[in-house]
C-alpha cells in the first residue's frame, strides 16, 4: 500500500491553536469553585457541553484545513476571521447563561456561518462537502431560531443545535470518505490540543508553589501529569500506525474525552487544596476522572500498529491496575499527600504498560 505523505501543520493552524488556550481556560474556570463541597449536576453538564462545543469549532476547522485547505487565502482569512470570533466566544464562558445567552451563542452563529462558508466555497466531491453542509446549515439554524425566540427556551433550540453539530456526523458516516483524510495531520492536531489542556494543568499546578504547601506535594502531582502526558506520548507516538487510510471517527470523539479527563484532572487538582470538599466527591471525581483518560486512550488501540493491538492480558491488566489504584485511593482519600501518592503510582503503572507495550514494537 503507498505510503500516505504527511501534510504539514501551517503556521497560522496553530496561531489559530493559540485561543484554544484561553478558551480552555475560562472552561476550567467554570468548575473551579466548588458549591458545598461538589460540583452541581447543572454546572458539571454546562462545563461538559461548553467543551462539546468549543472542542466541535476547533475540530471542524482542523478538518477543513485537514481535507481541503491548499493554504489559500480565503482558506487563511477564514481561519483568521474565525480566530478572532473565537476570542469573543471565549470571554462569554461561563455559567451565568441568562447573561451571556446572546453574545455566546451570535459568536457561534457566525464562527458556523464562516466554516459553513468555508465548505461551500471549496472544491470537492460532492457527498463528502454535502455532509458537512448539512450537518453545519442545520446548526446554524437551530441556533438562528434560538436567538429569535430568547432565553430561557431559546436556549434549549441552541442546544439542540450543538448536540446535532457533535451527533450528526455519527450518522452521516456513510457520506464522508477516508481517503480525503490524512491521517498523520489529523494526528499531529488532535495531539496539539492534548498539549494545551495539559498547559492549562500544569499551569494551574503552580498554586502549589507556595512558602505555606509542602514542596512534595507539587514534585507529585507534577509527576503524575508527567506520566499521565507520557502515556499519551506512547500512544501518539510509538503504537498509533499514521500511515493508514481512516475516517478517523474514534481518534475525534475519544480526543474530546480526553480533554474533559484532563480538566477534571486539573480541576481535583486544585480541590486538594480546598478544607471543606467532601472526599466522597472527591474521590469519585478522580477515580471518573482517571477512568475516562484512560479508556479513552485505549480505545485508539483501533489505530495502532498491528504488532501494537493491545491484547486481552494487556486489557486486563490494564483493569486491574485501575482497581488497584481506586482500593487504594479509597483508603488515603482523607489525606492529601496520600492522594498525591497515590495518583504519582497509579500513573506511573498505567505508563510502564504502555511503554512495555511501545518497547515491545521497537525490538521487533
Amino acid at each position: 500500500m503507498k505510503k500516505i505523505i504527511a501534510k504539514p501543520v501551517g503556521m497560522f493552524e496553530l496561531f489559530y491553536d493559540l485561543v484554544f488556550v484561553y478558551a480552555i481556560s475560562r472552561i476550567t474556570a467554570m468548575i473551579h469553585h466548588p458549591v458545598n463541597g461538589s460540583i452541581p449536576l447543572v454546572t458539571f453538564l454546562q462545563f461538559l457541553l461548553v467543551v462539546i462545543v468549543v472542542m466541535q469549532i476547533w475540530l471542524y476547522q482542523v478538518i477543513y484545513f485537514n481535507r481541503y485547505s491548499k493554504n489559500r487565502f480565503l482558506d487563511i482569512g477564514g481561519l483568521v476571521l474565525n480566530m478572532y470570533v473565537a476570542v469573543y466566544l471565549a470571554n462569554n464562558i461561563n455559567t451565568e447563561w441568562r447573561i451571556t445567552f446572546h453574545y455566546f451563542n451570535i459568536a457561534m452563529a457566525v464562527m458556523i456561518l464562516i466554516l459553513f462558508c468555508q465548505y461551500l466555497f471549496v472544491k470537492a466531491d460532492n457527498n463528502d462537502k454535502q455532509a458537512f453542509l448539512i450537518i453545519l446549515g442545520l446548526e446554524f439554524i437551530l441556533i438562528i431560531v434560538g436567538l429569535i425566540i430568547g432565553y430561557p427556551v431559546g436556549v434549549y433550540f441552541c442546544i439542540s443545535g450543538y448536540i446535532v453539530g457533535f451527533i450528526l456526523p455519527l450518522f452521516l458516516k456513510g457520506m464522508f470518505k477516508a481517503e480525503r483524510v490524512n491521517f498523520p495531520h489529523l494526528v499531529e492536531r488532535v495531539s496539539l490540543i492534548v498539549i494545551i489542556a495539559f498547559g492549562e494543568a500544569i499551569v494551574n499546578l503552580i498554586s502549589y508553589f507556595n512558602s505555606k504547601t509542602p514542596l512534595v506535594y507539587a514534585a507529585f502531582l507534577f509527576l503524575s501529569l508527567v506520566l499521565m502526558f507520557a502515556s499519551y506520548v506512547v500512544l501518539s507516538d510509538e503504537l498509533i500506525d499514521h500511515h493508514q487510510i481512516s475516517k478517523g471517527f474514534i481518534l475525534m470523539y475519544s480526543h474530546i474525552a480526553i480533554v474533559v479527563a484532563i480538566l477534571l484532572s486539573t480541576v481535583a487538582i486544585l480541590y486538594l487544596q480546598v478544607q471543606n470538599i467532601n472526599k466522597t466527591f472527591l474521590f469519585f471525581l478522580i477515580i471518573f476522572a482517571m477512568a475516562l483518560y484512560y479508556f479513552s486512550l485505549a480505545i485508539n488501540q483501533a489505530y495502532n500498529k498491528s504488532e501494537c493491538r493491545f491484547s486481552i492480558r494487556n486489557l486486563l491488566t490494564l483493569l486491574l491496575i485501575f482497581v488497584l489504584g481506586v482500593s487504594y485511593l479509597w483508603v488515603v482519600i482523607k489525606s492529601k499527600i496520600g492522594i498525591s501518592i497515590c495518583l504519582l503510582i497509579w500513573n506511573l503503572l498505567f505508563f510502564l504498560e504502555f511503554y512495555i507495550k511501545g518497547n515491545k514494537n521497537e525490538f521487533r
